[in-house]
């Protein structure tokens, strides 16, 4: 997929706190990528209506209303240079409009609340990180308005030039000169090998297997960005992934997720999926496909 020369944005909208954030964001993504167009969607859910306001003429009024009071508030935080369009629907099923609209703006990116501290379960957020074909950013009401650090999670499967794609491709367009792109692995020895073996030992399995990791990075990627490895220890590899983003103070983490567009059927990376329930300051983008820079 090209995401040349700009990206469609679709940003789910709920109507809380969390749409000032998401606004307020996309104004940062705007110097971060080439963005085209940007569509803010809300779906209201008609089964949590009351029946008096499931009229087509009652509906097309609560639709205009939100519409009205977004077009006041959206140019307030990104201003009038970024072309943007609003769209409410009435399903009873979020993600299925979702993925309408999407389909229909010919979008490219996902933006989604991430909630950390709000209320929310994020699991509209979770559903659609499985269904969509094209990538999905998860932005925190906690991300840095000022980003750094970029960290891209290197797993050596698929998806690893994907990541690597979407990071270069940041710091290509990034207009803040401050912004550096890390690839990062996390070296977790399997499970087999750790009865009976000592602590000297699993240290030297793992450091065994770091240089075997940094010696096949450098095959891939010969005159590359250095791999950054760390060795997970006691942690699984999405709980030392997230700890490292938080030590680090990173602002957006870039991971490879598996996902088919079925609604019976929504199956993820189990690190993709582990990552989703643990708390982050750090925007967090699952990507799935290739990219043109």
């Amino acid at each position: 997929m090209s995401l040349t020369p700009k990206l469609n944005i679709l940003v789910g909208l709920d109507l809380s706190e969390m749409d000032k954030v998401l606004i307020q964001y996309i104004k940062l993504l705007s110097q971060l990528l080439p963005l085209n167009q940007v569509t803010f969607f809300h779906n209201i859910k008609q089964t949590e209506l009351p029946e008096s306001f499931k009229n087509q003429e009652k509906l097309n009024t609560i639709a205009n209303t939100i519409k009205k009071k977004l077009a006041t508030t959206i140019p307030s935080f990104i201003g009038d240079q970024l072309p943007h369009e609003i769209e409410v629907t009435f399903e009873d099923y979020s993600e299925l409009p979702f993925i309408k609209t999407a389909k229909r703006k010919h979008i490219n990116l996902a933006i989604l609340g991430n909630k950390q501290n709000l209320e929310g379960n994020g699991g509209l957020a979770h559903k659609l990180i499985r269904m969509l074909s094209f990538e999905t950013l998860l932005v925190p009401e906690t991300y840095n308005p000022a980003p750094k650090e970029i960290i891209g999670a290197i797993d050596f499967s698929k998806y690893t030039s994907v990541v690597m794609q979407w990071g270069k491709l940041i710091q290509k367009h990034s207009k803040l000169q401050q912004l550096s792109f890390q690839p990062l692995h996390i070296s977790k020895l399997s499970w087999q090998f750790f009865p009976g073996l000592s602590t000297s030992e699993i240290k030297e399995h793992t450091k065994a297997d770091i240089k075997r990791k940094s010696e096949k990075w450098l095959k891939l990627y010969p005159g590359s960005i250095p791999l950054k490895i760390v060795p997970a220890e006691d942690k699984n590899i999405a709980s030392a992934l997230m700890y490292y983003i938080k030590q680090q103070k990173a602002d957006l983490l870039i991971l490879g997720v598996q996902g088919v567009t079925s609604l019976t059927t929504l199956f993820m990376g189990s690190v993709a999926n582990e990552i989703l329930h643990l708390q982050s300051d750090a925007c967090l983008l699952f990507v799935k496909h290739n990219i043109e820079e």
